[in-house]
């Protein structure tokens, strides 16, 4: 690991010091004084620091912010020409995301730990309004193709941000700010690439005095990576013969996106809709299928106001309103695996083994924030808020007895074990036959406050202090069917100098159990009174940074991170019931070396080491031993990013280069009963190293308002994996090289 991070140095301080002398070649004049490179370098810093409000409900820079937070502009996106949000993520540390295979969607690990499911333990907000991730993870297929070209900027908490944020907020938060009418002129683009990919969009931008008004629409469409997956879950536990695999993914995509933003002085309304159909990737059972499919659609609407009082208050108001809808389609089991005898009977030949689940979500709520400067060097924010959230709707579909008990449908009875039998209607509805969840809703309220309190300027310190700030903030969270949560946070700022500072941190989070772990399962005990509490998770943190010089800084953060009542599936006889008993913990150390020279010159490094353990010490099946400690698998112990952006020819040609590394992947350590003898379950070679090469080019206004980009990832083409269960011996195949090319013009 160490040779590693030195040869990501190395790399870096190498070409930082080659392309050194061209930056400072193409700008003469800042060779006066560092006060002119400062100058220069101000836009970087005003972009990505001077509205950053992320850590607290206040503005503050990334260096006095008290949380570790990262910054991503649209400008810098758009340099790098990323395809999807996963692409931009990926250039963070501490952020490592893979495809999750049984669902349409990247999963989010922040410092080595995840979500159960897909991104639930993440939150994801546009202009701080949280998209919601419903039962069933709807949110999941609009993730990936979430608009980049509206963004601003992204920012980004790693670590906890319940004190502020509530539930979701349990590893870290991601606050996607969009662009404003009047901020940069109306634009149509069109982007076309492998793989059959299509993607027009446009925005219209206008601004007149306090009035601005911004409009933002695309339509994605896909036929999806070329990936064959060997074998499969059917392959493992029938054979060969009744196995899809080896095959193809199956990957298509269509999605629709929009966004409004309409503001007149500090009165404001926004809304965002998006709609999607995905195919599964691989299936839902981790057997490989053709006909799984997801139709979601998602929206929201917004409106506030923000008044100010006083001279240095301000009280804010927002209400909104949120809604998802979700049809999805499961082929459980090809065609294949449904002609096996004994196990499935009178499945028609072209015909799996499908399931399908349609449901409604919706949320409404309302925000009432206050925040004042009390003092010189006293301020003071804080809120209450509250949320309605129904899940009404459901409907479930089978071709085959799934209720768990005996079924009689048009006089003949459907047995609920093997032999499964084929419905002779084909897919029925079975919502009254079974014991589902029901109409179930959740009545959501919170209060929070927070204090910064500045040291330097209530004592007057001025020798060897240029910052010192504690933050002191809580949360109060209270659920109308699982209880409550409260969440503190502490953050202390010092920097002697102006190229020192230094960071303290600690803070709690925690993720509410969703009504698919509360209610679905088939259990009268939690049907009628649900016994789960919320995940709870434990964060500190510290941060040491460094300016070389004003457009060369250095930063390293220590974490350590202990998870507890984890949700987790605890075995009760042939079943299993979901209890919080799981616990984790994660530690190691994230490095950054930023140099930034202009607006299209600038260059990054960043890596992240980690150790994650499962500490549940569950009890061995079989045995009366319990786990030690273990790798809980599919985690790299390092990995990192390096990249620089030029431009020639005074802005009209810009190159952008970057290599993400992963280290291998470890498999899991946990052990169960073989014969005799404790084995690690999971008995993989482990996922290989990977080495992604990504570029882009853009010419820009050679035409006025004209710009043309080419960008390729993976160039080498290597062999690109998701770790995945063993059902998936050879783990989910992500795409190899690809490109993409994109024309706009801005009026």
């Amino acid at each position: 690991m160490v040779k590693t991070a030195m040869s990501f140095f190395s790399v870096f301080i190498f070409t930082v010091i080659s392309v050194s002398p061209a930056f400072s070649q193409s700008s003469p004049g800042l060779k006066d004084s560092e006060a002119a490179l400062e100058e220069e370098f101000k836009w970087l810093r005003a972009e990505a620091e001077a509205t950053l409000s992320i850590a607290t409900r206040t503005e503050m820079t990334e260096e006095t912010a008290p949380s570790i937070v990262s910054v991503i502009t649209g400008e810098q996106i758009r340099n790098m020409g990323a395809r999807t949000i996963v692409d931009v993520l990926k250039t963070l540390p501490g952020f490592d995301l893979t495809h999750y295979a049984v669902l349409p969607t990247h999963k989010i690990s922040v410092r080595g730990m995840s979500s159960t499911n897909s991104n639930e333990k993440v939150r994801i907000m546009i202009n701080g309004h949280c998209m919601k991730d419903f039962y069933w993870e709807v949110f999941g297929p609009h993730f990936d193709a979430l608009p980049l070209a509206n963004i601003r900027k992204i920012e980004i908490i790693r670590g906890p941000g319940s004190a502020l944020y509530g539930t979701d907020a349990f590893l870290g938060v991601i606050n996607i700010i969009t662009e404003q009418g009047g901020d940069r002129p109306s634009e149509v683009s069109v982007e076309s690439g492998t793989c059959n990919t299509l993607k027009p969009y446009g925005e219209l931008s206008y601004r007149k005095k306090d009035f601005k008004a911004y409009l933002y629409a695309d339509y994605y469409s896909t036929d999806g990576y070329d990936g064959n997956v060997e074998a499969d879950y059917a392959t493992r536990f029938f054979g060969q013969d009744y196995s899809a695999a080896p095959g193809k993914l199956n990957s298509k995509d269509r999605h629709y996106a929009f966004q409004a933003d309409i503001r007149y002085k500090d009165l404001y309304f926004s809304g965002f809709f998006s709609r999607s159909d995905t195919d599964y990737p691989a299936g839902f059972y981790y057997a490989l299928a053709d006909e799984n499919d997801v139709k979601t659609w998602y929206g929201y609407a917004e409106t506030g106001y923000r008044l100010p009082v006083g001279d240095t208050g301000h009280l804010g108001i927002k209400v909104y309103h949120d809604r998802a809808d979700v049809n999805t389609t499961i082929e459980i089991l090809s065609e294949q695996t449904a002609q096996m005898p004994g196990m499935y009977e009178g499945f028609p030949a072209d015909e799996g083994v499908y399931e399908g689940v349609r449901s409604c979500h919706a949320i409404s709520g309302a925000e009432l924030t206050a925040d004042s400067s009390i003092c010189s060097g006293i301020q003071l924010a804080g809120g209450m808020s509250y949320e309605y959230i129904r899940h009404y709707g459901i409907k479930h579909y089978a071709n085959y007895n799934l209720t768990g008990q005996p079924v009689e449908l048009g006089g003949i009875r459907y047995e609920a074990f093997p032999p499964f039998q084929y419905f002779s209607g084909g897919i029925t509805d079975l919502s009254e036959k079974g014991i589902w969840i029901t109409d179930k809703d959740r009545e959501i309220a919170a209060f929070y406050t927070e204090g910064i309190f500045d040291l330097k300027q209530l004592f007057s310190l001025n020798k060897g202090v240029e910052n010192l700030s504690v933050t002191l903030g809580g949360r109060y969270d209270r659920y109308d069917d699982i209880g409550s949560s409260t969440n503190p946070s502490l953050g202390i700022v010092y920097a002697p100098t102006k190229k020192f500072w230094f960071k303290a941190l600690y803070g709690e989070a925690f993720r509410a159990p969703d009504f698919s772990e509360i209610y679905l399962e088939n259990y009268s005990d939690q049907e009628k009174a649900p016994s789960l509490k919320p995940e709870k998770i434990a964060t500190t943190e510290c941060l040491i940074g460094y300016h070389f010089t004003p457009d060369i800084s250095a930063s390293l953060t220590g974490f350590h991170v202990r998870g507890s009542d984890l949700i987790a599936y605890r075995a009760s006889g042939i079943t299993a019931l979901l209890t919080n008993i799981g616990k984790m913990k994660s530690y190691g150390a994230e490095a950054e070396l930023k140099a930034s020279f202009g607006k299209f010159q600038y260059a990054y490094l960043n890596f992240t080491w980690q150790k994650v353990k499962d500490t549940t010490h569950a009890e061995i099946e079989g045995t009366t031993e319990r786990q030690e400690d273990f790798n809980p698998g599919g985690i790299p112990e390092f990995y990192g990013n390096i990249g620089m952006n030029y431009d020639f020819f005074n802005e009209h040609v810009i190159a952008g280069l970057s290599l993400n590394y992963t280290g291998e992947r470890k498999r899991s350590e946990k052990k169960s009963l073989k014969g005799e003898n404790l084995v690690q379950t999971d008995q993989r070679d482990p996922v290989k190293e990977l080495y992604l090469f990504n570029a882009s080019l853009t010419f820009r206004n050679f035409f006025k308002g004209m710009e043309i980009q080419i960008s390729g990832f993976n160039l080498f083409n290597a062999d690109h994996r998701s770790p995945a269960p063993r059902s998936l011996a050879n783990d989910m195949p992500e795409a190899g090289r690809t490109f993409t090319g994109r024309i706009s013009y801005s009026f």
